[in-house]
């Protein structure tokens, strides 16, 4: 009963805000429920136009743990000849003292892509988006009950017409603990093979914490053929104090049938920065007013606490 009483708070709730904040030009209300551990209702109301920025609500748990608050501000602006710039703040609270908050800013100076973004928190990702630990392009994952910090800066700089790096210097920090150094490159090849990019990757991380750096290079190829799925598969060998280990990522997404789908999969043994075996399926079909979807994630052999399964409903409507 307490289950249900919950969920019958939430759906309210999201019912009263949706009505609320309709005069700021509401777009769209989202339900979900997600079970990892235990079980946890959440409604969110997303591009609420206020100026110009845009705001997104989000309110969950309260079955079996805390309750959740969260919002994200995002805006862009235009400076003409140069580009536009876009910034998006984030803040997520629970009531058992958790807490994740970071900023994120992309642009272009010239004919280089700048972007950054910083992050305070006490959780891992996941804490308060439980499909972003199970996500390939999540921040880094600390152990430990500390405060933590990331700060990354990233360049993208096209070299000719089908050649393009990108390169990712990132600064981490866990009170306790120390800090740790990490870097990331992308040298992608454009239409290699017809429209078929291959990037050449290299990653490496000092930590923070004692065995936590590793270093991995590979490649990777993307295909992007018309009829389809887009497909990208990676290979790297990386090394970290367990050895020198081979690793793969794979994705996959498209529409078939009225439904849509997203798939990533991740075997990294050397990777000391997020769960080295990790999963998520994602599909999406349209149904009433809305979109129904449903989400799928795996985390295996991890000590981050990520939890081994993930299973996730939503329903999103426009008003």
């Amino acid at each position: 009963m307490t289950h249900l009483r919950t969920i019958r708070y939430l759906w309210v709730t999201g019912t009263v805000l949706a009505a609320f904040f309709g005069t700021a030009r509401a777009q769209t209300v989202g339900f979900a429920l997600s079970y990892d551990e235990a079980l946890e209702p959440a409604v969110q109301l997303r591009d609420l136009n206020a100026g110009p920025t845009t705001l997104d609500v989000r309110l969950a748990g309260g079955v079996a743990g805390p309750l959740e608050a969260g919002a994200a501000v995002r805006s862009r602006t235009s400076f003409g000849p140069l580009g536009t710039f876009s910034l998006t703040g984030r803040a997520d609270v629970d009531t058992a003292g958790a807490f994740a908050l970071g900023v994120e800013g992309a642009g272009a100076l010239a004919a280089t892509g700048l972007d950054a973004s910083l992050s305070l928190s006490n959780r891992n990702p996941g804490a308060f988006a439980p499909t972003a630990a199970y996500a390939l392009g999540s921040r880094p994952f600390f152990t430990g009950d500390g405060v933590n910090a990331y700060l990354a800066l990233g360049a993208t700089q096209r070299l000719g017409r089908t050649l393009i790096l990108e390169a990712t210097p990132s600064l981490s920090y866990l009170s306790g603990t120390g800090v740790g150094v990490g870097f990331e490159s992308r040298l992608q090849g454009r239409r290699i093979v017809e429209s078929d990019n291959g990037v050449a990757l290299l990653e490496a991380s000092t930590g923070p914490g004692s065995g936590r750096g590793f270093v991995a290079g590979g490649a990777e190829y993307q295909l992007n053929r018309r009829g389809l799925p887009s497909l990208t598969g990676a290979v790297l060998l990386g090394r970290s104090e367990a050895g020198i280990r081979p690793g793969v990522r794979a994705s996959a997404g498209g529409e078939v049938g009225g439904f849509s789908y997203r798939a990533e999969v991740s075997a990294e043994p050397y990777r000391r920065t997020a769960p080295p075996y990790r999963a998520n399926v994602a599909v999406g079909t349209a149904l009433g007013p809305g979109a129904l979807g449903l989400e799928l994630g795996a985390a295996l052999k991890n000590d981050f606490g990520v939890p081994p399964v993930l299973i996730r409903s939503s329903y999103a409507f426009r008003f």
